[in-house]
């Protein structure tokens, strides 16, 4: 059975996929105890910060920052009230505290499930004074308390200095200088795609047990990744203690091309299609694309892979034909299971415009 986050991590391989159209920024993602950060192919990053596993009540700060010279940053935060039976009043007057300081109240929406909302200027300025402090971050009124940890969030901003080229300039959240932002990381648009529309359902399926299955198995198994780890590519289904192959289907394209797509891996929460693009011939080499697919309508593939821990995060991705391969659109994360269910923020890797 595959281990969900290492799946997260071979699931970046795709991303250099030679389906893939690269960008000049590369998206890039790091973990620190309770806080990540995620910074997209825009140059754009967010970076996260959750409660405690000690602490009961989830709570989240999520800090945005584009790329380019001057950029402020942004404050979100969202706090659970899911299991508080409580009436709206006892939701109000929330203020945000950092080592017992009281800031002032939150701007918030007391109705949303979580309850969310931002940090004024003010607040927001108070806690990046903390960069490379211990500090005490806690929401709280006379009724409840949110505390949210702050071990990682200065590895994690440093990282998103790193990422934004910042580190020394007048700019920087952790090492700042005298040098000013003008050689900072510029801000990349959304890569755009346009979406050629394909076949939606397979003209062929491959049974196992075929002479024709067996001799596209080999050549789909011959165009696997370099792996990163020791898990077996594509093993398929495991009966009776033994990994079995599954039927391959082949679905249309255009300009002569088929996608193929076959039964992975099956873990507790997740599976896996593989996918490979080639010749309608079914000759000659085939070109991966992903080991973590979850479906595939009129050209595109999908993929959302669930998390573990206490509420459940996702991953997903899509890949989008555009004639003449699939790009990838789309890599995000939900933040970590942290007690929001289905994860409170949207964390990308990969940013695009489908059309």
């Amino acid at each position: 059975m595959k281990n969900f986050y290492s799946l997260m991590s071979l699931m970046c391989l795709s991303i250099v996929s030679p389906l893939t159209v690269a960008k000049d920024i590369q998206g890039k993602a790091f973990t620190y105890q309770d806080w990540e950060v995620h910074c997209s192919n825009t140059g754009t990053c967010r970076s996260a910060g959750y409660q405690k596993d000690s602490d009961l009540v989830p709570a989240s700060i999520l800090l945005t920052r584009r790329a380019g010279a001057k950029q402020p940053v942004q404050a979100e935060f969202a706090l659970a009230n899911e299991d508080q039976a409580v009436g709206s009043k006892k939701l109000k007057n929330i203020h945000f505290y950092l080592n017992s300081k009281d800031y002032g109240a939150v701007n918030l929406d007391a109705t949303a499930k979580p309850l969310t909302g931002t940090l004024t200027t003010s607040q927001l300025n108070a806690l990046l004074q903390y960069t490379k402090k211990n500090v005490k971050i806690v929401f709280k009124n006379s009724a409840y308390s949110w505390p949210v940890s702050d071990l990682g969030m200065t590895a994690t901003l440093l990282k998103m200095d790193e990422f934004q080229q910042r580190i020394g300039t007048v700019g920087a959240l952790v090492k700042k200088g005298t040098k000013n932002e003008s050689s900072v990381l510029a801000a990349e648009p959304k890569l755009i795609v346009k979406k050629v529309k394909t076949a939606d359902k397979p003209y062929l399926t491959l049974q196992p047990n075929s002479t024709q299955f067996q001799a596209l198995h080999s050549v789909l198994m011959a165009a696997q990744p370099e792996l990163q780890d020791a898990h077996v590519f594509c093993e398929g289904i495991y009966e009776d203690e033994n990994a079995k192959p599954q039927a391959i289907e082949l679905y249309k394209l255009t300009n002569n091309k088929v996608l193929a797509t076959t039964l992975c891996w099956r873990g507790a929460y997740n599976e896996g299609y593989g996918a490979w693009v080639l010749d309608q011939s079914l000759k000659g080499k085939a070109t991966f694309v992903t080991e973590f697919a979850s479906g595939f309508a009129s050209g595109e593939i999908g993929s959302a892979q669930k998390g573990r821990g206490i509420g459940d995060c996702w991953a997903s991705s899509e890949w989008t034909w555009d004639g003449k391969a699939f790009v990838k659109t789309l890599d995000r994360w939900s933040g970590m299971c942290k007690g929001f269910p289905g994860g409170v923020w949207d964390l990308y890797l990969i940013e695009a415009v489908v059309k």
